[in-house]
């Protein structure tokens, strides 16, 4: 069975400041990696100094995530066409519809999307949380979206859902804002310590969001947080196994499934 992760997130860059490590391990593990990205980033930052303008920098960002995606071993990128900022202000289903669609085609045995919080609070973070959850279950059912049956899309079951997470203790020590989760909650943990460099390479991609890499690189310590990434396995179709984990596979049987 070759093994395929479908990752649904909101932003470029996401990926690379995210499970950027668990990519490119799994890539390196000839997994098949799709990204599927709502936004193009149109309402980031402009670089530091500006390498864009305004009205350029969701084309600017979209190139910096396919260089990132080569970097770290994806091999289909996707965008859904929603606007930066605007994923709360869309209808629900259609956002999930179009997810829907990229699970279905991708036909992946793991999905990865945030977490609850989506670490930063950004609203479309969190918007992506709830379509990812939704979207599990609904591409599995024939009875959602049946256009796409028509069109020759057949119903998919990923196994397991993860939301990638960072361990709030880590966070508290760093003294910063965002939303992790108690070290005990953490499911599954990744060993990235061969893809430290990698990763960080490929945050030199997302040229406009230097401001960000900048200040993350010189925080004591980053180096080895990026030895582990960390999940929470938010949904799972196989009988309960014994927790923590370290493989998102685990459990998956070898042999390819079916559809629903």
């Amino acid at each position: 069975m070759k093994k395929r992760i479908l990752l649904l997130l909101a932003h470029p860059d996401d990926e690379t400041f995210g499970p950027g490590g668990t990519i490119a391990k799994y890539a390196d593990e000839r997994a098949e990696i799709t990204l599927v990205t709502a936004t193009r980033g149109e309402m980031g930052m402009l670089g530091d100094p500006p390498v864009t303008d305004r009205a350029r920098v969701g084309e600017v960002r979209s190139g910096e995530l396919m260089c990132a995606a080569k970097l770290l071993g994806i091999g289909n990128v996707r965008f859904l066409g929603f606007l930066d900022g605007q994923l709360a202000n869309t209808p629900r289903d259609v956002i999930v519809e179009k997810a829907v669609e990229q699970i279905r085609l991708a036909r992946p045995h793991v999905m990865i999307g945030f977490g609850p919080e989506g670490i930063s609070r950004h609203t479309d973070h969190m918007v992506m949380c709830s379509v990812a959850l939704e979207a599990f279950d609904a591409a599995a059912d024939p009875r959602r979206f049946p256009r796409q049956l028509r069109d020759g899309l057949l119903p998919w079951a990923p196994y397991k859902l993860y939301q990638f997470e960072i361990d709030q203790e880590i966070l508290n020590e760093w003294g910063v804002s965002l939303a992790g989760v108690p070290r005990a909650k953490l499911t599954t943990t990744v060993d990235t310590s061969g893809y430290v460099e990698k990763k960080i390479e490929a945050f030199y991609c997302h040229k406009t969001q230097a401001k960000d890499y900048n200040r993350i690189l010189s925080r004591e310590g980053f180096r080895e947080f990026c030895r582990r990434e960390t999940y929470v396995l938010a949904k799972s179709r196989l009988p309960p196994g014994p927790l923590p984990e370290s493989d998102l596979f685990a459990g998956i049987p070898p042999e390819e499934p079916g559809a629903p």
